[in-house]
């Protein structure tokens, strides 16, 4: 009979198999030093659940996403299951629980009430919330996985070309009017940087120097230039060569006019430009100021006898002004 018994309780034993224990349940709770109580609280209320507790100090950022951005960050950090963290609201509190395995969130509001009360009320709340996942349970809400999205790369720069058509005038010290010119420019611009071909072409202009001695005088260029552009206004400058034509129209009595004559000269300088094409438009107008240093500008003169009466010097420093259309490809 005894080895009958003896026989009966191993077979049970056999037959339940090895007891398994539950591992504890990991939480961390987050110190952000506005709700010490509710934390302290809740150490008291979590002592007799199978729960392994560890504290996170540390501000809790004010947004909800960057609080459950924190949260996965704690969990995996410290292998938990949930973080807990309090929210003071005016007199209350809100707790929050977060299972970044499952992607739950549970929140529950504390009304305004006596502090001691509040933090209570919260530990018992959280407690509950607690037990419940210790004991396989879910709680509160499931959020949506968010999945990174790719960076959004700026779009590749792109060359594109410009041509624009106007007038220009500049104050040489020359004609009576100005120097008047046809101005074109065809541009090739990269981002906020550009590069160009400037053309001119004068008309002949007169120039009287008295009343019975007149001569005519044209002013045409090419220059090549750069500039930096920024917002709608552009900084260049340009450099190139500067074509002079004169031709005398009429002499007083015993002054023979000279033959017609062309000069070149070397021209350089600064310019500011402005540009406005109405919502982006390939079409708009421009402006431009300019000042010209001009090295080899003719001197205006007519001979008499073996002596020379000049008529005036062209300036140095000419400043030029400009205004037409341009169109931009694409």
């Amino acid at each position: 009979m005894k080895a009958h018994r003896l026989a009966v309780a191993a077979l049970a034993i056999a037959v339940a198999g090895p007891r398994v224990v539950a591992a504890p349940l990991v939480v961390v709770v987050r110190d952000g030093g506005d709700a010490t109580l509710a934390v302290a609280r809740l150490r008291g209320q979590l002592a007799d659940l199978d729960v392994t507790l560890s504290v996170a100090p540390g501000a809790v950022e004010p947004g909800l996403a960057a609080q459950l951005a924190s949260a996965g960050r704690l969990a995996a950090t410290g292998g938990a299951r949930a973080v807990v963290w309090f929210v003071p609201r005016g007199g209350g509190l809100a707790v929050a629980i977060a299972t970044p395995g499952d992607h739950r969130l549970f929140v529950r509001e504390i009304p305004d009430a006596d502090p001691s009360a509040v933090a209570e009320a919260a530990a018992v709340v959280a407690r509950g919330a607690l037990r419940a996942i210790g004991e396989g349970g879910t709680i509160g809400v499931e959020l949506p996985i968010v999945r990174p999205t790719e960076p959004v790369l700026p779009p590749p720069r792109r060359g594109r070309l410009e041509i624009s058509v106007g007038w220009q005038v500049a104050l040489d010290g020359g004609a009576d009017a100005g120097a008047h010119a046809i101005a074109q420019r065809t541009s090739a611009a990269l981002g906020p940087w550009a590069a160009g071909l400037a053309l001119t072409f004068g008309p002949a202009l007169r120039r009287r120097a008295g009343a019975d001695i007149a001569v005519e005088l044209s002013r045409s260029s090419a220059t090549l230039g750069v500039e930096r552009r920024i917002a709608g206004f552009a900084i260049g400058a340009s450099a190139g060569a500067l074509v002079y034509h004169r031709a005398t129209l009429a002499t007083s009595i015993g002054l023979a006019p000279t033959p017609a004559t062309t000069t070149a000269a070397f021209v350089a300088g600064p310019e500011l430009r402005w540009q406005w094409r109405p919502r982006g438009w390939y079409v708009g107008v421009e402006a431009a100021i300019g000042l010209d240093l001009v090295l080899g500008a003719p001197e205006l003169a007519v001979a008499r006898g073996a002596e020379i009466d000049s008529l005036g010097e062209l300036r140095l420093l000419q400043p030029r002004f400009a205004t037409g259309i341009i169109m931009g490809f694409p």
